[in-house]
């Protein structure tokens, strides 16, 4: 049999509430789908109302109706289905109804694990754009970020309203199941991939080679001018407050920034942003207390 994942991503894409119904699983073994679960792609989820009976030719409804004790084995709970085309009485334990939830946060940690990325995973949009950590791809940066239904009509919407992604200097998108259509605004064109097209499940975890799949750096475009560097935000710092290094001064940002005293995308190292208008205010702050200091 060959490997199911790219099937399953790419059906992820349309599934109708995020949830996998036993319809949409009945291709794929269990003790697959189990592996799946245990990886954190998908949890489980209540059972369906009814299900559909592949021995039917009438593919005719089965309506979970509760179960019962198997008639000639009572320790088997089953629920009895009678067929009105003809096909006689038949017989469907719990697990023929069991459903799944797609988990795009459970998917992320599997692959932060598969790059060993750094930094801690972010949501940007719920439900849609997620932070996964930083990365080394060609001998620069990068932040990685999964996109879910990058190829719906409000993509482009959703792609702009994903803050850390459009501040990202370096930003991967590896779009779950679909290639991400011309959804992004000017100064955010991250370089893309379909996770589906290189994702495969080995010994139980999720491999990915992104060094395979983004052979060469991109054009890295200019960042936004609301996100700073550490040491601009030092030099920034270090304008207001003469007597302070600039080393002093990205110390002192570094220490704030862990504290959250202003709004950062949640990395650290090279690849920490910080939110100029928040930084602002805290600078400001600076200035008053050690202005403060003087007068005192």
């Amino acid at each position: 049999m060959s490997e199911p994942l790219p099937e399953l991503l790419i059906r992820i894409e349309h599934l109708r509430d995020g949830v996998l119904t036993p319809h949409d699983a009945r291709a794929w073994p269990r003790e697959w789908l189990a592996s799946i679960e245990a990886v954190g792609i998908l949890t489980p989820h209540e059972q369906a109302e009814e299900i559909i009976y592949d021995g039917c030719e009438h593919e005719c409804v089965v309506p979970n109706l509760g179960f019962e004790a198997h008639p000639d084995d009572p320790e088997r709970l089953v629920c009895v289905h009678r067929c009105l085309h003809g096909c006689g009485v038949a017989f469907f334990e719990p697990r023929d109804f069991e459903q799944w939830r797609f988990s795009l946060v459970g998917l992320a940690r599997a692959v932060a694990t598969a790059i060993d990325a750094s930094g801690i995973l972010i949501v940007d949009v719920p439900g849609r754009v997620v932070l996964v950590g930083g990365a080394g791809i060609g001998g620069q940066a990068c932040e990685v970020f999964l996109g879910f239904g990058l190829g719906r009509f409000d993509a482009a919407a959703i792609a702009a309203t994903a803050e850390r992604l459009t501040a990202s200097e370096r930003p991967i998108v590896l779009s779950v199941g679909v290639k991400p259509g011309n959804i992004w605004s000017v100064g955010t064109r991250p370089r893309t991939a379909v996770l589906a097209e290189h994702a495969v499940l080995e010994s139980g975890c999720l491999s990915l080679d992104l060094a395979r799949i983004f052979p060469t750096p991109g054009v890295v475009e200019v960042k936004p001018s609301d996100w700073l560097t550490v040491t601009e935000a030092a030099e920034l710092l270090a304008e207001d407050l003469s007597w302070l290094t600039i080393e002093k001064a990205r110390a002192r940002v570094s220490r704030a920034a862990g504290n959250e005293l202003f709004k950062t995308n949640g990395l650290e190292g090279t690849l920490r942003r910080i939110e100029r208008h928040s930084f602002s205010t805290w600078r400001l702050e600076q200035r008053n207390k050690d202005l403060a200091k003087d007068d005192w």
